[in-house]
């Protein structure tokens, strides 16, 4: 009487090596497996190595793309200042239409989210002096995907005709983020005291909007 063979153990698929032309997918997978081990364990140190084994690649592979591990800490940077420039984008995109300081505080409650849900990212943006001087020179205007935002709102405000509290667009708009991010490093440094949870810090922040344009 024949038997069938034993059955053999299921074995998790290989990962698909990426196709001729599709280096940039290679890129991101690896920002993607540097994201989540910083997003596990913020302070780690990170080695090309390390990254390669989560993005279940060789480590070879990974040098086409970053030469050593500051011009991979770099690029998340980069990276993570695209993710929160372009969370405001969408939270002003929903107000389009709206008062331009509606919009403001709708792009402001995106920034804390950001910051108070993924604060090890959050911290990332601000890094960069652990960054070699040779990289940081390699990172222009990284802050710039949030201040356009902030920046453009408060223009759409003065082109209505109304008037700033003081000073001009550029100022008042590093003023707001200063102020902003200032709040949310107090309440990530005591995160249990009263008024530091997410929808303490977006209050806050959008009350400082109604007293700075109330004067």
């Amino acid at each position: 009487m024949l038997t069938a063979p034993p059955t053999q153990p299921a074995t998790a698929p290989a990962r698909r090596r990426n196709l001729r032309g599709e280096g940039g997918l290679l890129k991101g997978e690896v920002i993607s497996a540097a994201m989540r081990i910083l997003d596990r364990a913020p302070a780690t140190e990170l080695s090309l190595r390390m990254v390669a084994r989560e993005a279940g690649i060789a480590a070879p592979s990974i040098y086409p793309h970053f030469k050593d591990a500051k011009n991979l800490m770099a690029e998340i940077v980069r990276d993570c200042w695209r993710q929160l420039g372009n969370e405001m984008s969408l939270a002003a995109a929903i107000c389009v239409g709206a008062d331009p300081l509606d919009m403001l505080k709708a792009q402001l409650g995106a920034y804390v989210r950001y910051a108070m849900e993924r604060p090890s990212r959050y911290q990332l943006l601000f890094a960069l002096p652990q960054l070699e001087v040779e990289v940081l020179r390699e990172l222009p205007g990284t802050v710039q995907p949030a201040y356009r935002n902030v920046v453009q709102t408060l223009e759409q405000h003065v082109a209505t005709g109304k008037s700033l509290p003081w000073g001009d667009t550029a100022e008042l708009t590093m003023f707001i983020l200063s102020l902003t991010h200032g709040r949310i490093a107090l309440a990530q440094t005591a995160p249990h005291r009263l008024g530091n949870a997410p929808e303490g810090v977006e209050a806050f922040a959008m009350k400082a909007i109604d007293r700075l344009f109330a004067t």
